[in-house]
């Protein structure tokens, strides 16, 4: 038998194929496991063949398409380096900036195992701005490029997709990297037949996918080929941005702080457990801010830890400094500046002012470039005279800028609670959601946003109309009162306005700027879903609604999930002793139809309980809720129950 010959290391194939029915040797040629099927009398399913110690396993063609189709459902597309939702725009480190702190993580990336005691974990930190998700996007390309990045996983708590803020998708989104590398030899085929065993392993916990979808496979493998020809990295940028496991932990009032710590903790201990286990031979970098949370992680963590933070050790000045001066030069062609505009001693103070937040440069330089404001020299003269360096604030420049930016709209604390607006979740299919909503008359977005587009864009990620804030640093500044000043909105005034939005777009019976142009083109029907699901949290116990609008509402809600939701948020703020009429309105409505379309609804005993121990509709959760839709109802029932259903009572 002739000696295995390995591949090079290679950058993952694009194009790569459908997996193939069986993976065998490393010598065989991706059209050899066909012959080798004959020769060895393998039978078309799946299983394991061992040959002199090493594991072969098959796999049917048929359901190793369906298994792939799986993986590929539960991938965060969104969250890969290179993909679309980050875009060609996405934060990367300007030519010939970060180099040093860019050498140190490339050094590791190379070296690292030859240090005197070697670490599998690298965490990058840094404050807010200070260039985190730049330097991770530079290094993730850098590497792809080398053929060391092993897979790579950018949270974002402001993305367009669900999937980049929650953690469900990590261990299948870095798998899905992970086979597309065909120097891991086997590695697919292993994975696809796990998935096959096991159909709803992405239902599990992380710990749990860690194991069945990476190191199990990783076993099998082992010995196939030579790891010294496979990637070497992985990287998870943003996880202080994580905000859950699953889309049930976040709530209508955004994430819970609680089990944002508990996502991230579970991301770490995965992590952690996989550079303690031999078979795993890649090295892990974890870019966030210091959060608490993780600072205890890695301060306690048995695993070995490298730590890099981005402060003045890696002179951050100079770089702003050139950055600036590219910029101001790249202004001065594109408007016909004079060499003179944008002096040296005017670059010195700017990098004074951003005191090493690179997020401060790129808000002043995208401020600059704005027209709807006025020309270059206009725009900066005006920034010169907002500066106040009297404050020892330690982001006291960045705010004066975000602060002095926001009151540019012609209603700028309008324009703070459509940002906020604009930082929940947008559906995929459906950018232009919030515009919608939003819009009381055509082209508002322009009018509130448009001098602002140095801090929101009015084009999504993709390009598409929409809406895409630049920076996380924006909603700490408007969450914190003490910095945000007179254009703080608390929780309560949102919900105020965000409730308003909702019940206008409902008397209009779809968005009010489409109403008011007389417009004959209707939104997608994918809008009124959503409006409805939402509008279960939006719902205003205190305006009067009528019947013809529940009657409007049902006709439009869309997910069966939708009515419970409704049913049990409209009595929250009723007294036990009297509902309000709102929700009276609703209830008879709800109860009304759902007993006409064969649901099953409260008994009279349960809706006497109701009124001291009210009904709570837990998304994804047992399906003991009194109101049900039939296929559920049909499931669960009780042939024995002899329970009388509400079917006059008053709610």
């Amino acid at each position: 038998m002739s000696r295995p010959t390995y591949p090079r290391r290679l950058s993952p194939d694009h194009n790569a194929s459908r997996p193939h029915s069986i993976s065998m040797m490393p010598r065989f040629t991706d059209d050899a496991p066909r012959v080798a099927v004959q020769e060895l009398n393998i039978t078309n399913v799946a299983r394991d063949y061992h040959n002199h110690g090493i594991a072969i396993t098959t796999i049917n063609t048929d359901s190793g398409s369906r298994a792939l189709d799986r993986l590929l459902g539960h991938v965060a597309h969104g969250a890969l380096h290179d993909s679309a939702e980050r875009g060609p725009d996405a934060p990367k480190c300007h030519p010939e900036t970060r180099t040093a702190v860019q050498k140190d993580i490339m050094g590791w990336v190379r070296h690292g195992e030859g240090d005197e005691t070697p670490k599998r974990i690298l965490w990058l930190s840094g404050p807010a701005g200070s260039g985190k998700t730049a330097i991770a996007g530079t290094i993730a390309d850098e590497c792809y490029k080398q053929g060391l990045l092993a897979a790579s996983f950018f949270f974002s708590a402001f993305s367009g997709s669900m999937d980049r803020r929650l953690s469900k998708s990590l261990i299948s989104t870095l798998v899905y990297s992970l086979t597309r590398h065909k120097s891991i030899v086997g590695l697919k085929e292993e994975v696809l037949s796990a998935v096959e065993d096991d159909p709803i392993i992405f239902e599990r916990h992380l710990d749990q996918q860690l194991d069945t979808l990476i190191l199990k496979p990783l076993r099998n493998v082992s010995g196939r080929s030579e790891r010294r020809y496979w990637p070497a990295v992985i990287i998870v940028d943003g996880l202080d941005e994580c905000q859950g496991s699953s889309e049930s932990d976040i709530g209508p009032g955004g994430p819970l702080p609680a089990l944002e710590s508990r996502a991230q903790k579970e991301v770490l201990a995965a992590l952690s457990r996989a550079c303690a286990d031999t078979t795993f031979p890649f090295r892990v970098i974890v870019v966030s801010r210091p959060e608490p949370v993780i600072r205890h992680f890695f301060s306690t963590s048995a695993c070995p830890t490298l730590n890099m933070f981005l402060d003045d050790k890696y002179d951050p000045d100079s770089d702003i400094r050139l950055f600036l001066g590219a910029m101001f030069n790249d202004l001065r062609r594109r408007f016909n500046l004079s060499p003179t505009w944008a002096s040296k001693d005017v670059i010195e103070l700017l990098v004074k002012e951003a005191s090493g937040q690179f997020i401060y440069a790129a808000t002043v330089i995208r401020f600059l470039d704005n027209p709807r404001l006025g020309s270059p020299r206009q725009l900066l003269t005006r920034l010169l005279e907002w500066r106040r360096l009297n404050d020892s604030r330690p982001f006291a420049p960045l705010d004066l800028l975000y602060d002095r930016i926001l009151r540019t709209s012609p209603d700028p604390l309008l324009a703070v609670k459509w940002i906020h607006v604009v930082k929940g979740p947008r559906p995929r299919d459906l950018p232009l959601y919030s515009k919608y909503l939003l819009e009381s008359y055509p082209e508002e977005a322009v009018h509130v946003l448009g001098t602002l587009q140095s801090l929101v864009s009015l084009v999504d990620e993709n390009g598409e109309p929409g809406f895409h804030v630049y920076h996380k640093s924006l909603y700490d500044f408007l969450d914190d009162p003490q910095r945000s000043s007179d254009l703080h909105v608390n929780e309560e005034s949102f919900h105020h306005f965000a409730r308003d939005r909702y019940y206008q777009t409902l008397q209009d019976r779809g968005p009010q700027s489409q109403a008011a142009d007389h417009s004959t083109d209707p939104p997608p029907l994918e809008f009124f879903h959503l409006f409805c699901f939402h509008m279960a949290q939006y719902v205003d116990p205190y305006r009067k609604y009528t019947s013809g609008d529940v009657e409007w509402w049902l006709h439009h809600f869309g997910p069966a999930l939708t009515i419970p939701m409704m049913f049990s948020s409209i009595h929250k703020q009723c007294k036990w002793y009297r509902c309000l009429p709102t929700c009276g309105v609703w209830r008879k409505g709800i109860l009304r139809y759902c007993r006409g379309h064969g649901w099953r609804v409260p008994t009279t005993k349960e809706m006497l309980q109701d009124r001291f121990k009210r009904f709570v509709y837990i998304r994804n959760g047992p399906p003991q809720f009194p109101l049900r839709p039939p296929e559920v109802e049909s499931s669960d029932s009780d042939p024995n129950s002899d329970e009388s259903t509400a079917t006059d009572i008053q709610p």
